[in-house]
C-alpha cells in the first residue's frame, strides 16, 4: 500500500481550479456546448453534455494524480499543485488583500497498487488522446488536468468527488489487475 501524499492545497490553488472550471463551463453554456457555435434556437440553446467530456475526464485524471504519493505522476502533480498555490496565493493577495489559508481535507485516501496501475493506464489513454487531438481538445485536456490537480485535495465538494474517484479507481484497478489486499 502506498503512503498518502503529503501535498497540501491552499485557497489560491482552489481558486485557480474553480476559475478554470468556471471559464470552460461558461464558454460551454454560452456557445450551446457544441464545437460549431450556438445550437438550435440561437445562443445558449442545444447544450451538448458530451462537449464537456474532455474537460471532465481530464479533471478526473488530475484529481487522482494528486493523490499518488510519488513517482513521476505524483511528483509532477505535486509540482503543479505547488506552483498553482504560489500563483493563486499571490493573485488573491494582490487582487483582494485576503489571506490564503490551507484548505486541504483531512483523511486523505491513498491509491492501492491496483489503483496506481489503473492511474498509469488512464494517463496513457489521455496522453494518446492529447497527442492525436486537435488544438482545442489539447487545451481542454491540459486545463482539466490542471483544474483537477488544484481541486483534488480540497476540503470542499471537489475534494469529496476526488475521494469517490480514488475509491472507484482503487476498486476497479484492484479487480482488473487481480491485486488482493
Amino acid at each position: 500500500m502506498n503512503s498518502v501524499t503529503t501535498a497540501t492545497v491552499s485557497l489560491g490553488a482552489v481558486t485557480i481550479g474553480l476559475g478554470i472550471l468556471a471559464w470552460h463551463l461558461t464558454k460551454w453554456w454560452k456557445t450551446g456546448g457544441g464545437a460549431k457555435g450556438p445550437g438550435p434556437g440561437g445562443p445558449g440553446g442545444g447544450r451538448d453534455p458530451k462537449a464537456l467530456l474532455p474537460l471532465l475526464t481530464s479533471m478526473s485524471l488530475g484529481m487522482i494524480s494528486v493523490t499518488a504519493s510519488g513517482g513521476l505522476i505524483g511528483t509532477a502533480a505535486t509540482f503543479l499543485l505547488d506552483t498553482g498555490s504560489l500563483i493563486g496565493n499571490w493573485s488573491l493577495t494582490a487582487a483582494t488583500g485576503t489571506a490564503t489559508p490551507e484548505v486541504t481535507r483531512s483523511g486523505l485516501k491513498a491509491l492501492t497498487p491496483g489503483g496506481c496501475a489503473l492511474l498509469v493506464i488512464y494517463f496513457v489513454i489521455l496522453v494518446a488522446l492529447w497527442k492525436s487531438g486537435a488544438k482545442l481538445l489539447k487545451g481542454k485536456i491540459a486545463a482539466g488536468v490542471t483544474a483537477g490537480v488544484m481541486l483534488g485535495l480540497s476540503a470542499g465538494f471537489s475534494g469529496m468527488a476526488s475521494v469517490a474517484l480514488v475509491t472507484i479507481t482503487n476498486t476497479v484497478g484492484d479487480k482488473i489487475t487481480g491485486v488482493v489486499l
